[in-house]
């Protein structure tokens, strides 16, 4: 019941540090989740016949380290089963010793497309049954970030709109990735991140991204939309010196 895949870190997927980036990283998970899912019949053309469509709700990831430039590493993802609502999907990201050097657990929500309700993943067929997560938890709700300072809003822009017509879910980490400055990044990288996607973002959309430093290594941000003063996500962010 687990879909692997070899990749290697081509230079379009990594940061100026010569790493693999946040967002590819971010990516790729997303990528053989949805292959994995069409694998188990549970795919994107399986829920478009029946008008639903799936939506990740939360994800939780653990950096030990990640891949260089050029370097070969494994991917490998399996899915938990559900709760009733959720369906789990853990992933785990190995180098070619074997050695894990990246984790995540994630939870995913599927939708009517035209009602939005949740539908119940055990009104389907054969659904994989509950089973713990790597890190013996599944993703947790995060807290609102409590700022005073003034937000900068901008429009969102084509390439951050996917095939259902909604943000791109990568793109939100990516806008809070490029919230921190160049010296920011030049001291810390991140070391564990968790987000809740909470709502749909619109091509129309203007955002901005809150934030508020628990200390200096644990940070939680949002990203707000103008319009109704919403949060789209919310993400927790842990760093660590570079």
């Amino acid at each position: 019941m687990k879909h692997k895949r070899e990749l290697s870190t081509k230079s379009y997927f990594i940061n100026r540090f010569g790493k693999l980036s946040t967002s590819f990283m971010f990516y790729q998970m997303q990528d053989i989740a949805w292959e994995h899912a069409a694998i188990l019949g549970f795919g994107y053309d399986n829920l478009k016949k029946e008008q639903q469509f799936w939506v990740l709700s939360k994800l939780l990831v653990k950096i030990n380290r990640r891949p260089n430039w050029g370097e070969d590493f494994t991917l490998e993802t399996w899915s938990r089963g559900t709760d009733g609502f959720f369906g789990y999907r853990d992933y785990n990201f190995t180098d070619k010793n074997g050695i894990n050097i990246i984790q995540a657990t994630s939870a995913w929500l599927v939708l009517d497309l035209q009602s939005k309700r949740i539908v119940r993943l055990t009104e389907f067929d054969d659904f994989p049954a509950y089973r713990e997560s790597v890190f013996g938890e599944n993703p947790a709700k995060v807290k609102p970030p409590k700022s005073d300072e003034n937000l900068h809003f901008t429009p969102v822009l084509f390439n951050e709109i996917d095939i259902n017509q909604h943000f791109n879910s990568g793109r939100y980490l990516e806008r809070i990735i490029d919230s921190y400055d160049f010296n920011f990044h030049e001291q810390n990288e991140l070391a564990e991140f968790e987000i809740n996607f909470l709502k749909e973002g619109l091509p129309l959309d203007k955002l901005a991204i809150k934030k508020q430093m628990l200390d200096k290594n644990n940070h939680l941000c949002s990203v707000v939309r103008e319009s109704d003063g919403a949060d789209l996500i919310r993400a927790r962010l842990v760093w660590r010196k570079r």
